[in-house]
């Protein structure tokens, strides 16, 4: 069981290669691999569309930037942080920005499961709990 579920991600995470043109998700490829899929025998083909599907979300996750703020962000900052941390990843980033007034000051970043706090009410939160 545990060979077939190995064997499952390994070929999830080459499809999921296979998918991606120019550091970003091709809806042509994207297609072509669905389409692979379909003519697999039903008993893989769930257990492969899943890992599949997750692999993407990470992938999603890997290239979306949030960026949230209390006030307006000029763009220079903006401009730095993003290639920056592009430049950092090796991926095109797809940048979301949200208004947070909570933060008081600052920004907080999330990238991915890493997150980055420069905002006044994380600093404030850390001397709290120290």
């Amino acid at each position: 069981m545990k060979a077939a579920k190995a064997k499952t991600a390994a070929l999830a995470r080459k499809l999921v290669h296979a998918s991606i043109a120019d550091g970003e998700p091709s809806p042509a490829r994207v297609s072509a691999v669905l389409e692979l899929l379909r003519r697999r025998p039903d008993r893989e083909r769930k257990a492969l569309l899943v890992a599949y599907l997750r692999l993407m979300r990470r992938e999603e996750a890997l290239r979306t930037l949030v960026i949230e703020r209390s006030g307006a962000l000029d763009d220079a900052s903006r401009k730095a942080l993003v290639d920056g941390l592009s430049q950092k990843t090796g991926r095109k980033l797809i940048v979301v920005e949200r208004e947070n007034p909570a933060l008081l000051g600052g920004i907080r970043v999330r990238l991915g499961d890493d997150e980055y706090d420069a905002s006044i009410a994380g600093k404030l939160a850390r001397l709290a709990a120290s």
